[in-house]
């Protein structure tokens, strides 16, 4: 029960205990206003929503930097989060109290971060904060998250491409423009085609988990790739990741080719190793094998012989503007092409791909959402699935056979007849 006195000032004070048993106060101008801020503080302590009044004073860096230390996630989540935290949450928000931080400054924040960056960063800005708050309710120190109803930029962008090729596509054009030495780059490259595997899953598949005699592979440790290093983790993102793959017949035979005797001692225990056998990094086969090979292939930008030593590069930017530049050597030019060039095939779509492939071929969804390792069917046919090239062909087919149509013979009688069935 709490209590109000009046002070020498001609206040009021109210006061109470807080469920651990301490004393707290709080003054008033009015007694009226202490007299219903007391009602509603015995309130929440019977509802169990109590907050104390001064816990919302402690500043937002201070809690914000112990939440992100205390979470238990991977290491690539943290790294992300670290980043969007000191370059745009933390600058703005770091000093401000808790209990100061309301809905119509969060709005207006991220109303500021949309002039100029995407969605994608926006809502990520927006979801670290917003998780930060959720944390401070839980934790008794402000009573209600002020970042829920905020309006956000539309991550949904109507104009994305859908990357994907055909097999024919794969095997005949892409395939062959990436670099055939080392060998395991094409492995790689085949790993994602033909087993639908993640970049981390094929660049920390070890060869213990490949089985040439049956034609299968079986997905258990991930590359783990960060700002620092690459790391091997002996265990994929959730269960559904572990899994076993039946290979396909080119990447089946790609693999043979590669292995050798199997008698012999591969050189590492990783499939695709660097050459001092450590997980490659994304990003540089990303900028020294993907991309160039995409404009060797002609999926990307163009690359002509226009004089005997002289090649042009043409390449369109962000922006939609077409570009044209010389180079003395093909190298270079591919090279610019790769770095220039908007957009692509990224190697991420070669197991969109594959899922696509499946579900087109007729393979039921329960089976591709297991060798995709999803663990719901629907995201397999959300996310992973696109429309066929021959997808019109496919539907007029479908009403082209039914509409034909289909002889009666002498077993149908009379109730055959037409009209036969309309009553009397």
């Amino acid at each position: 029960m709490g209590w109000i006195v009046p002070t020498s000032a001609r206040t009021f004070r109210a006061g109470w205990r807080d469920p651990s048993g301490k004393e707290r106060s709080k003054t008033f101008k009015i007694k009226r206003d202490a007299r219903q801020f007391l009602a509603r503080v015995e309130a929440e302590i019977a509802r169990g929503t109590y907050v104390d009044p001064a816990a919302g004073k402690r500043p937002f860096r201070e809690f914000a930097e112990r939440w992100v230390a205390s979470r238990k996630v991977e290491d690539s989540t943290d790294e992300r989060a670290q980043s969007v935290m000191r370059a745009h949450v933390l600058p703005k928000w770091g000093a401000w109290p808790l209990a100061k931080i309301d809905h119509g400054s969060i709005q207006d924040w991220v109303n500021e971060l949309g002039v100029g960056r995407k969605p994608a960063t926006v809502a990520k800005c927006y979801g670290l904060l917003s998780q930060i708050l959720r944390a401070a309710v839980k934790a008794r120190l402000i009573p209600f998250d002020p970042s829920e109803g905020v309006n956000k930029p539309s991550t949904y962008d109507p104009h994305t491409e859908l990357h994907t090729v055909s097999r024919e596509t794969f095997t005949d054009t892409l395939l062959p423009a990436v670099p055939a030495e080392p060998p395991h780059l094409r492995i790689l490259v085949c790993l994602a085609a033909g087993a639908g595997l993640r970049w981390g899953e094929a660049a920390g598949l070890p060869w213990s988990a490949v089985d040439l005699e049956r034609g299968e592979l079986t997905v258990r440790q991930v590359a783990v790739e960060t700002a620092g290093a690459v790391r091997v983790r002996q265990f994929p993102k959730t269960r559904h990741g572990v899994r076993t793959v039946p290979l396909a017949d080119f990447l089946w035979e790609a693999l043979k080719e590669y292995r050798g005797d199997p008698d012999d001692e591969p050189p590492y225990p990783l499939v695709c190793p660097t050459s001092n056998g450590t997980p490659l990094r994304r990003s540089n086969f990303r900028r020294q094998v993907w991309r160039p090979a995409l404009v060797r292939a002609g999926m990307l930008g163009s690359v002509d012989q226009v004089a005997a030593d002289v090649w042009r590069a043409t390449w369109t930017d962000a922006e939609d503007r077409e570009r044209k530049k010389r180079f003395g050597s093909e190298r270079e030019a591919v090279a610019h092409v790769a770095a220039h060039q908007a957009g692509g095939l990224r190697y991420h779509d070669l197991r969109h791909c594959y899922a696509t492939w499946l579900v087109s071929a007729g393979v039921p969804v329960n089976m591709v959402q297991r060798v995709m390792g999803h663990a719901q069917p629907s995201t397999t046919l959300n996310r992973y699935t696109h429309v066929p090239s021959d997808y019109d062909d496919r539907v007029r087919a479908v009403f082209r056979d039914a509409d034909e149509p289909r002889e009666r013979s002498d077993e149908d009688g009379e109730e055959g007849a037409a009209g036969a069935l309309i009553p009397a």
